[in-house]
């Protein structure tokens, strides 16, 4: 029922009503709008500069691999160089005894001590052995050999040392001669039970052994050897050098890549090389105290995550807001890794996302104040309308009841009234559009539906059929359902029609059309030719094909069998299907040409079985 005058909202309130909420509408979306460009722009930036750091880190990790590689390579020519050497005074002993560069025995003016290790046996009464005795001639004079190597390597080499079969063990510690060891502080140590004189005694190339801690309390340390063979090819010992991860660290592994930023490298067995914080591991004599530390502690990574590092050769991956880029060293078979917080390079995005804030705020601002004006604006307006306004929407409320016979009131000659008038006229024309509308969508109907519609059969035709397929075409471009197509031709229909003549012809195609609709029950039938028909199968009927095909040729060999039909009501037909495949198909049409090659060939199949 209609409101009261009480009960109801002037217009001009409403007028204005409506505006400030168009306003708010406006306002609205367009804080929408920004919020989403904003999140948009930040995420997008926030992605470039992710991929950036992680091309970034994986080209400094692999370069940092690389370079650690051929350092490690020079290190091997160093030992190889020493090892050639030795293997070469073996071979030319006798001259080098003649020339005075062995001494053979040890002149009296030699000092004793002079030579690392050899004071404690250059008298014949401590040394027993004569093939210790003799190896500790035969090496007293390399440190003039290694004193080159030992320039150009300070600070990285803590010691180099030749063990011997023999059990002598000549060491160069620091490239400085040893001092002596007061009496009653011998220690002995067995070099030939150590991992790297086994390892360098059983293979032919460079060996390296595993990080260990230093005993002497120099830190984290590497060994790398080589064995060398007297002149008859007998392997005799096992040249090494000590390297001191301390100084290394810096240059193989350390990478300067921001605050937050750590670098670690894995050795093969799964340990960690890593100086964790390392301003906080000076001790009181100024030395660095560099701790193995557990997987977690020092990289954040897990144990499994720590394999499949070591399992890969190069590589970036993102965990907790960190980037991880990692790359293998060869030769050693450790695997470096630089480990940076994204927020490193995200800190320009936080500044973005201020000065949008401010520019959205801004807007907003703007936008309130805008509505005020327009609210004083439109409540002015709405005044001087008020009440020719108010009869014209009482008058358009009737005739939005269905009243098209009702006229809208005149009452001023304004541009209100000329409102009125068009409306009057509109409502008349509205009127005659809908009576005439009427008849012609229902002429149009049906003959949409007789266009559609095949005459002998009643089913859908070849017109209804290519609409279909058009229409499939188009949702093909998205993401298409599922389809196949049957072809089905009947055989023998022009031999019926010669025979039986034209009205049994159309009855075995009429007997043939209840077949199909009666097997493909659940998919949409057309015939497309004279004796072709098409079924596009969807849902059930294409999860169930097969068996469908197959009850679809048992009901035509039953037909065939049943001696109550006409000669002509036996009818037989060949049929062919395939399946949309969304990879090779491009149209619907890929699909029939399938399904109708499918139909011919078992039209063929079911000639030979008649000629057999």
């Amino acid at each position: 029922m209609p409101e009261s005058k009480t009960e109801r909202l002037p217009i001009r309130k409403r007028v204005v009503r409506a505006v400030l909420l168009t306003a708010i509408v406006a306002m609205l979306s367009m804080l929408g709008v920004s919020l989403v460009v904003m999140f948009s722009i930040k995420d997008n930036s926030e992605r470039m500069l992710t991929n950036q750091l992680k091309q970034n880190l994986q080209g400094i990790v692999a370069q940092k691999a690389a370079l650690t590689d051929v350092r490690f390579g020079n290190f091997e020519m160093y030992i190889t160089f020493f090892a050639d050497y030795i293997e070469n005074m073996y071979k030319n002993r006798d001259k080098l005894v003649a020339s005075g560069k062995i001494i053979y025995p040890p002149l009296k003016s030699t000092p004793k001590n002079a030579f690392a290790m050899t004071a404690l046996y250059v008298d014949k009464d401590t040394v027993q052995s004569a093939e210790a005795r003799d190896d500790i001639f035969f090496f007293s004079h390399l440190e003039e050999v290694l004193d080159p190597i030992a320039r150009e390597n300070d600070g990285l080499i803590d010691t180099i040392y030749v063990g011997t079969r023999s059990g002598v063990l000549p060491s160069y510690d620091k490239w400085s001669y040893l001092t002596a060891v007061p009496k009653g502080e011998y220690v002995f140590y067995d070099h030939r039970a150590s991992d790297w004189f086994k390892k360098g005694m059983s293979n032919r190339g460079i060996v390296y052994t595993s990080v260990y801690e230093d005993s002497q309390g120099r830190g984290l340390t590497i060994t790398i050897g080589k064995g060398y063979s007297d002149a008859e090819g007998v392997r005799q010992g096992v040249v090494c050098a000590d390297f001191n991860l301390r100084q290394l660290y810096d240059e193989m592994i350390a990478v300067d890549a921001g605050k937050g930023a750590r670098a670690f490298a894995v050795t093969s067995d799964g340990g960690v090389i890593s100086y964790h914080k390392r301003n906080m591991s000076i001790s009181q004599d100024g030395s660095f105290a560099p701790v193995n530390h557990s997987a977690d502690d020092a990289t954040g990574l897990t144990k499994d995550e720590i394999q499949n590092l070591l399992s890969g050769s190069v590589g970036v991956f993102e965990k907790n807001e960190t980037v991880y880029a990692y790359a293998k060293v060869k030769r050693v078979g450790w695997t470096l890794v630089v480990q940076v917080p994204k927020s490193v390079v995200l800190n320009d995005v936080s500044y973005i996302d201020k000065l949008i804030w401010i520019s959205v705020l801004g807007t907003f601002a703007a936008l309130l104040a805008l509505i005020v004006v327009v609210s004083m604006m439109a409540e002015s307006i709405a005044a001087t309308i008020t009440k020719p306004m108010e009869q014209l929407g009482a008058d358009m409320k009737i005739i939005g009841e269905g009243h098209l016979d009702h006229k809208a009131t005149i009452v001023r000659n304004d541009e209100v009234g000329d409102v009125a008038a068009q409306f009057n006229d509109m409502v008349d024309k509205l009127s005659s559009a809908i009576s005439s509308l009427a008849d012609s969508e229902k002429r149009n109907e049906v003959m949409q539906e007789l266009a559609t519609r095949d005459a002998l059969t009643g089913i859908r035709n070849k017109l209804a059929y290519d609409r279909e397929v058009q229409d499939m075409c188009w949702a093909m471009d998205g993401s298409p359902e599922p389809f196949g197509i049957a072809v089905i031709d009947m055989n023998f229909l022009k031999r019926i029609n010669d025979i039986y003549g034209h009205e049994q012809g159309n009855v075995a195609i009429r007997k043939l059309c209840d077949v199909i609709t009666g097997v493909f029950s659940n998919s949409t039938v057309y015939r497309v030719g004279g004796d072709e028909f098409v079924v596009i199968l969807k849902g059930v009927d294409l999860k169930n094909v097969d068996s469908l095909i197959e009850q679809f040729n048992s009901r035509l060999d039953s037909l065939k069998e049943d001696e109550h039909l006409e000669a002509w009501e036996k009818v037989s037909a060949a049929i062919g299907f395939a399946a949309f495949n969304p990879i090779s198909d491009a149209s619907v049409e890929n699909v029939f040409r399938r399904a109708d090659r499918a139909m011919y060939a078992r039209k063929k199949q079911m000639k030979g079985i008649r000629e057999d």
